[in-house]
C-alpha cells in the first residue's frame, strides 16, 4: 500500500514538474509582441524599426480613462513606444510632456538607456500628438490625470519587466516626471528630470529677475539688453519688415502686430539664454536694419505667437495657466522705449480660447515641493547654469535623497552626455549606484 501511494506521488510530482516546465518553455517562447498584446487595455501593437541599441521595438496604443476619477467619461488611446533590450534589464520610463512623434523609429534613444543598460518605454502626454480623445474637454487635462496615465502604463508593463524602473523627462517632460513620482512614489526606484521647472504662479517673477540680475556675467547681460533696446528704438523702421514677414508666413495673432513685436523683443532674452547662444553672435548696435532684424527673428521668431503655429502646443498653455505656471515679462527695464507697457495676463490674452481658461491652482507644485524636501529618495535634478528655467528649479532642500547638479554654462540642452568629463562620470556613478 505504501509503495503504491509513493509511486502515485512520484507520478503526480513528475506530471506537475512537466506541466511547469512546459508552461515555462511556453512563456519563454512567447514573443514580446504577444506578451504585450496579452496585457489588459492594450488595443494595438505594431512593430517599428528599433534603435540599434535595442533588439526590437513596438508602437503600442493603451486604453486610458479620460478622467481617472470618473470612468463614465469614457476612454482615449495613448501612444506608447516600447524598445526592448532584455527582460532582465531595468526600464527607463520616459514621461514626455508633449507629443511623441520623434520617438518613432530608430533614431531616438534616451541617454539613460546605454548608461543603465536598460529597456526604454516612452509615453506620449495626454492631449498631445496622437494621444487625444475624440472629443476634447479641457477640464480633463490635469496633472493628476496625466500621472494616472503613466501609473497605468507602469502597472501594465511591470508584468513584463520586473527589474528596477527609472522615470525621466526633459523640460515639461521633467515636470511630468516630478509629478508622476510625487503622486505614485512606488512606481519607480529612481527619477531623473532634466531642466524641469517647478513654478508656483502663472507668471513667475523669478525668471525675469534671473535674466536681469543673475545669468552669465554683468557685461554679457548688458550686451543682450542693449540689443533689445536697439530693436525697440528702431521699431518704426523695422515694422515694415516685421509686417512683411508675417504676411509671407501667413502669421496671425490675437493682438495687433505692433504689440506682438514688443512681446517678441522681451521674449528674446529668455530665448537667447535658454538655448545657449553666445554674446559673440550679437550684431553691433550700429549694424544695418536688415542685420538687426534678421538676428532679432533668428533668436525670437514671432511664429511663437502665431495662432496656427501654436496649435500643436496649445494644450501646454492650458496646463501652464491652470497648474504648471510660466514666466512673466517685465517691461520696467525698457519703460523708456517700449510701446506695450502692461504684459500681465499674456497667456490668456495671446494663447488661450475661452473654454481653455481655468483658475490657477499651484497645489500640485506645492505638494511636489514638499515631497522633494521630505520623503523623496533617489531623485537627480539636472539643470543648466545659464538656462532661465533654472530660476524656478526644483529643490530637495536639506533632503539627502535629492541631488541637484548644475552644468556650468549649460543651457536648456544640458544633458549628461554634454557635461564636463569629471561631472559626467560623477553623475553616471551616482545613477549606477542607485540602480544596484
Amino acid at each position: 500500500m505504501f509503495q503504491s501511494k509513493f509511486k502515485l506521488a512520484l507520478r503526480r510530482s513528475a506530471l506537475l514538474s512537466l506541466f511547469l516546465f512546459i508552461s515555462f518553455v511556453s512563456l519563454v517562447a512567447q514573443s514580446l509582441q504577444d506578451r504585450i498584446k496579452a496585457l489588459p487595455d492594450i488595443v494595438s501593437v505594431e512593430k517599428m524599426e528599433q534603435n540599434q541599441f535595442f533588439s526590437e521595438a513596438y508602437v503600442v496604443n493603451v486604453k486610458q480613462l479620460v478622467d481617472h476619477e470618473h470612468p463614465d467619461k469614457g476612454f482615449f488611446l495613448q501612444r506608447v513606444f516600447v524598445s526592448h533590450l532584455s527582460y532582465e534589464s531595468p526600464v527607463v520610463f520616459v514621461t514626455e510632456g508633449y507629443g511623441g512623434a520623434y520617438a518613432f523609429g530608430k533614431r531616438y534613444l534616451d541617454e539613460l538607456c546605454p548608461i543603465l543598460k536598460a529597456n526604454q518605454i516612452f509615453v506620449e502626454h495626454r492631449f498631445f500628438g496622437k494621444s487625444v480623445p475624440d472629443s476634447i474637454h479641457w477640464v480633463d487635462l490635469t496633472v493628476e490625470n496625466a500621472a494616472a496615465d503613466q501609473h497605468h502604463v507602469v502597472e501594465l508593463f511591470k508584468k513584463i519587466y520586473g527589474q528596477k524602473w527609472v522615470n525621466t523627462g526633459i523640460s515639461k517632460g521633467g515636470e511630468t516626471t516630478l509629478y508622476h513620482r510625487m503622486l505614485y512614489p512606488d512606481d519607480v526606484e529612481v527619477s531623473v528630470p532634466f531642466v524641469a521647472p517647478l513654478n508656483f504662479s502663472v507668471e513667475e517673477a523669478r525668471h525675469p529677475h534671473f535674466i536681469e540680475k543673475e545669468v552669465a556675467t554683468r557685461s554679457e547681460r548688458k550686451m543682450v539688453k542693449a540689443f533689445q533696446m536697439e530693436v525697440l528704438r528702431r521699431k518704426d523702421r523695422l515694422m515694415p519688415m516685421f509686417e512683411q514677414l508675417c504676411k509671407e508666413k501667413n502669421f496671425h495673432f490675437k493682438t495687433p502686430e505692433r504689440e506682438i513685436y514688443d512681446y517678441s523683443v522681451l521674449e528674446l532674452s529668455f530665448s537667447f539664454w535658454q538655448w545657449g547662444h553666445s554674446v559673440k553672435e550679437i550684431p553691433a548696435t550700429t549694424s544695418t536694419d536688415k542685420i538687426i532684424f534678421d538676428f532679432f527673428q533668428k533668436i525670437s521668431s514671432c511664429s511663437y505667437f502665431d495662432i496656427e503655429s501654436g496649435k500643436a502646443t496649445a494644450p501646454f498653455f492650458v496646463q501652464a495657466h491652470r497648474q504648471l505656471g510660466y514666466y512673466a515679462y517685465d517691461t520696467r527695464p525698457f519703460r523708456k522705449v517700449i510701446e506695450t507697457r502692461d504684459m500681465s495676463g499674456y497667456i490668456e490674452k495671446l494663447f488661450l480660447e475661452k473654454d481653455q481658461i481655468f483658475p490657477y491652482d499651484p497645489e500640485m507644485s506645492k505638494e511636489t515641493d514638499r515631497y522633494l524636501r521630505s520623503k523623496a529618495t533617489k531623485v537627480l535634478l539636472i539643470y543648466g547654469g545659464i538656462d532661465p528655467w533654472s530660476a524656478s528649479a526644483a529643490t530637495g532642500g536639506k533632503n539627502p535623497g535629492v541631488v541637484k547638479i548644475y552644468q556650468p554654462g549649460g543651457s536648456h540642452r544640458s544633458r549628461i552626455s554634454n557635461m564636463p568629463e569629471p561631472l559626467k562620470q560623477k553623475t553616471i556613478d551616482l545613477l549606477q549606484g542607485w540602480m544596484k
